[in-house]
């Protein structure tokens, strides 16, 4: 079948006032475009003063084009609701341009039902145009502390509406599926993990002589990161040499949290929020990823990690086991220090054994652009055939 023309409306999406919203579904988008084209819209109130008037920012590249748009809003109760249907203009205006000068698509993918959801029933019921939706958040569990079963009744009926109008179903992990067959309406779901730039990571053999443990994400409270800080002092009071780089962090709470168990000058590094290119190579002068959160859904930085031939500590919890196997990884209970630092000494023993190169090999063949894109292809096609 020759290239279809799909039309993205995306809740979430990174841009020049959020660079790292939503950038799985970026990534998600450029495996997609190498056998369709992808055409995304995206629209984005911010409240920070950076936006003072309308932006509209269109970036073209082989199958790909990102349409943006930026507008100026305020947090007062009025100012929320004039944002809404600013939001809601401004998102039909860029539909309508697009169907102008492109006609109409083959078909509609909703990213993140609430709330671009709204346009995929919009453009169903006016244009006859069906819609495909991946969720991608995951708020369909009793960790979350603005999840699901919180939320309001206007909230569950439209998302409930979204999935049932739906011509498929595509969630990134079994585990987030599931959570949405229980708490929201029993559908069917294809499952399509997150995509990991293997142009980026990839084994490349740079190791130093002494072990490396890396964490990679925002550290937030729920990824634990001060529970990585204080295995990792008891790691080093057991006499094991190793490092710890921590990377992403937005604030000094984890540097305080360090700072206050004595964790300095002892092998421990602070890198900070870096370019993604920059967390590539930080992996890649790596020994092992450390992921010790109490609730996740498939975070990409495992599948990023292991395209890089790490091994994996992380908590066995949400679709985490979805992304590894006994090969490449240690799973430990969420909020245990002595298992995680039992976990940390087992993997400086077993340096040897884990073969980065094949761990590298068979994360790639899950996780690339090619394998990504086709599988979006075939959902794309059965939906267009029906």
């Amino acid at each position: 079948m020759d290239r279809k023309k799909i039309l993205w409306l995306c809740s979430w999406y990174p841009g020049k006032t959020e660079p790292f919203n939503g950038d799985f579904i970026q990534r998600h988008a450029k495996a997609a475009a190498l056998f369709n084209d992808i055409y995304v819209i995206h629209v984005m109130g911010d409240g920070s003063g950076r936006i003072t008037q309308t932006e509209k920012d269109i970036h073209k590249e082989a199958g790909l084009t990102e349409h943006l748009v930026y507008f100026k809003k305020n947090s007062s109760f009025f100012g929320r609701v004039k944002a809404h249907y600013q939001w809601l203009f401004l998102f039909r205006q860029a539909i309508r341009k697009y169907m102008v000068e492109n006609g109409k698509p083959d078909l509609v993918h909703v990213h993140i039902p609430h709330k671009a959801g709204m346009l995929g029933i919009w453009l169903k019921k006016k244009h006859k145009l069906n819609y495909v939706v991946t969720e991608h958040w995951g708020i369909y569990n009793e960790v979350e502390v603005l999840n699901y079963s919180g939320r309001s009744s206007r909230f569950k009926n439209f998302t409930r509406k979204v999935f049932q109008n739906a011509s498929a179903c595509i969630s990134v992990s079994n585990y987030l599926a599931a959570g949405v067959n229980q708490l929201v309406l029993p559908v069917p779901f294809t499952i399509i993990h997150n995509v990991v730039d293997t142009r980026l990571f990839y084994y490349s053999g740079k190791h130093n002589s002494t072990f490396r443990f890396i964490h990679v994400s925002n550290m937030v409270p729920l990824k634990n990161a001060e529970g990585i800080l204080r295995a990792y002092k008891l790691l080093l009071s057991k006499g094991v040499s190793a490092e710890l780089w921590m990377v992403g962090d937005t604030n000094s709470a984890i540097r305080d949290h360090a700072a206050s168990i004595g964790l300095t000058g002892t092998g421990l590094s602070f890198f900070g929020e870096i370019p993604y290119t920059a967390v590539a190579e930080k992996m890649q002068e790596s020994h092992c990823l450390v992921v010790n959160s109490n609730i996740e859904n498939s975070p990409c930085v495992i599948g990023e990690a292991l395209c890089c031939g790490l091994p994996v500590i992380a908590t066995n919890v949400g679709g985490i086991p979805e992304l590894t196997n006994e090969t490449n990884s240690i799973l430990i209970p969420p909020g245990n220090d002595e298992a995680l630092t039992k976990a940390m000494e087992q993997m400086v023993a077993a340096r040897d054994t884990y073969d980065s190169k094949k761990i590298a090999e068979d994360a790639q063949g899950k996780f690339s652009y090619s394998v990504i894109g086709k599988k979006f292809d075939d959902i794309y096609a059965a939906a267009i055939s029906r």
